[in-house]
């Protein structure tokens, strides 16, 4: 007759399923950092970009706003009192006078 062995070793200590696996949690950090780096590097690009934006901005307006005051000494010398008599008397204008005013008879007018 054969023999059986019957081996009777100790069962192995059954792990439980819900322990926490560190490797998952290592790679979901990992992950969660990538997307917020890449998240900060966009933000300082953009904001990087409005700042030469409003850079570039603030020149053209201290430029316009010279401009602007340089057409506004324009206008000022042209409608001065010197200015404008220079141009009366090249076109050969005269002052006014005595202004007289003509009165109208009611009865003169004619009425529908």
């Amino acid at each position: 007759m054969t023999k059986f062995v019957k081996c009777s070793c100790p069962p192995k200590a059954v792990r439980s399923q819900r322990r926490f696996n560190l490797k998952y949690f290592n790679f979901g950090l990992g992950f969660i950092l990538a997307v917020f780096g890449a998240m900060y590097l966009l933000n300082i690009n953009d904001l990087t970009v409005k700042g030469f934006t409003l850079k570039s901005l603030q020149t053209k307006a201290a430029s316009l706003s010279g401009d602007n005051l340089a057409y506004q000494e324009q206008v000022n010398a042209l409608q001065s009192y010197y200015s404008l008599s220079a141009r009366a008397d090249k076109l050969k204008m005269v002052a006014v006078g005595d202004v007289e005013y003509l009165t109208v008879n009611r009865s003169a007018v004619a009425m529908r």
